[in-house]
């Protein structure tokens, strides 16, 4: 099934635009007359008829409108820009499909690459979430600084801090599924001792993601699958 994803939605009419628009227009060449399926990102899936296509939008009528359910706690993961970003891309494709629920991407001391392209992944993570039947736009934020990442994560019952210089507890052991839960991913080089100290002392405690050491990327999918 192929899903469509818009946000302008006005009475009993839904308008895409854009991208969404030229791909149901004109790389899938649907007529007016035809059924597609529209997310809002929301949890809703609408079943409508195309009304009319003109150059800038195409118009379709609400038929039927679905919610899907969703988990009563937040399931997070903050990760430091990569190197090569084509593996935080990946990352963040997979998340998505696996169901994450808010992103942070955030620099930290030992973060070569400071900035990412905002609108690609934002691409990303509309493509994966209407790939993977989701329908629940994940929340994507990007922090300026370490001590702002902390700042946004009060709100998080489950705070765990993944590190490489340590053996602390197993993150699968400790983490409580009936929380909001966040874990923390650095950079390649790893956090500091100041930060995981800095962590710590916000309440983060300190979790290992098993034996092997992983990949940046890697590691952000082995935490939200043991979240999950």
């Amino acid at each position: 099934m192929i899903v469509f994803y818009s946000t302008d939605i006005l009475g009993n009419y839904i308008y895409l635009k854009t991208d969404e628009h030229i791909h149901c227009s004109k790389v899938l060449r649907n007529q007016a007359g035809a059924i597609i399926k529209i997310t809002d990102g929301n949890g809703h899936l609408y079943s409508c008829i195309i009304e009319k296509i003109n150059r800038e939008e195409t118009i379709c009528l609400i038929e039927t409108k679905e919610e899907k359910s969703k988990s009563n706690f937040l399931t997070s993961i903050a990760i430091s820009p990569l190197k090569n970003p084509v593996r935080l891309e990946w990352f963040v494709e997979k998340a998505v499909e696996i169901g994450i629920s808010e992103l942070y991407i955030f620099s930290s001391a030992r973060t070569e690459k400071k900035t990412v392209n905002k609108e690609r992944l934002k691409k990303i993570i509309v493509s994966a979430m209407k790939q993977s039947m989701n329908f629940y736009l994940p929340t994507f934020n990007i922090v300026s600084s370490f001590s702002e990442l902390m700042e946004k994560c009060e709100k998080y019952q489950g705070k765990y801090f993944a590190w490489c210089e340590n053996e602390p507890v197993l993150l699968k052991n400790v983490r409580d599924a009936q929380k909001n839960n966040i874990v923390i991913i650095g950079p390649e080089g790893d956090f500091t001792e100041d930060e995981a100290a800095y962590a710590s002392t916000n309440g983060f405690t300190i979790v290992s993601l098993g034996e092997s050491r992983l990949r940046t990327e890697t590691a952000g999918l082995v935490a939200l699958t043991m979240l999950k």
